[in-house]
């Protein structure tokens, strides 16, 4: 009898390569076993027929939710730690969510200063009148004026008014001098060596 041929020459997966597949139960199972087995991570590959980047990735998630951010080299590790435990369910664990993971951003600078740390900083610049306080004071002007910290800044130099004076001023006026005072001085033409309205109280007084 002469061979058959077959019309189509259809290529099926080797067996036990489940490479590509939906993870199934009995894949955690067998894995789960192999781990408890001491197995590494290419022979856990071999055995459920996966990639070991996807065994990697899976490992992690059989780890308590506050471990699945441990080291690459220790995620096998931790999770035959894990296993080995007799009361841990690392079915139920693998139900829940990691936390939502924030990026922080340092930020250095000025761009670093809060908004009450800005306030403090640019009345001590205001008050200083020097030359480089003045150039310093040119980086946060914008953001004085942009996030409205000016006000703020003026706020603060009617409060000290308020309390450093002997005399008693009415709010309406220290206000009008502090902003008088703050937005005079914030201009880069007004910044000079010795700038300060006769009429006002001396930096130390304030």
């Amino acid at each position: 009898m002469e061979p058959v041929t077959a019309l189509f020459n259809v290529q099926h997966r080797p067996p036990g390569n489940r490479s590509g597949r939906a993870w199934e139960a009995v894949d955690y199972e067998r894995m789960v076993e192999a781990i408890r087995e001491g197995a590494d991570v290419p022979v856990i590959a071999e055995r459920i027929g996966r990639p070991q980047t996807s065994i990697q990735q899976r490992l992690r998630r059989l780890l308590p939710v506050a471990q699945r951010d441990c080291l690459a080299d220790q995620v096998l590790v931790a999770a035959r730690s894990a296993v080995a435990d007799p009361e841990y369910d690392w079915q139920a664990e693998m139900l829940l969510s990691p936390p939502v993971v924030h990026q922080h951003i340092t930020r250095t600078g000025m761009g670093g200063l809060s908004d009450d740390q800005l306030v403090t900083i640019s009345y001590a610049l205001l008050a200083s009148g020097g030359r480089h306080e003045a150039e310093l004071l040119d980086e946060v002007r914008e953001r004085l004026n942009r996030t409205r910290l000016m006000d703020r800044v003026i706020e603060l130099r009617a409060q000290r008014a308020v309390r450093s004076s002997p005399y008693s001023i009415d709010e309406d006026s220290a206000w009008a001098q502090a902003s008088y005072w703050v937005r005079g001085r914030s201009e880069p033409r007004t910044w000079r060596a010795g700038y300060l309205p006769s009429s006002y109280p001396s930096p130390a007084e304030w």
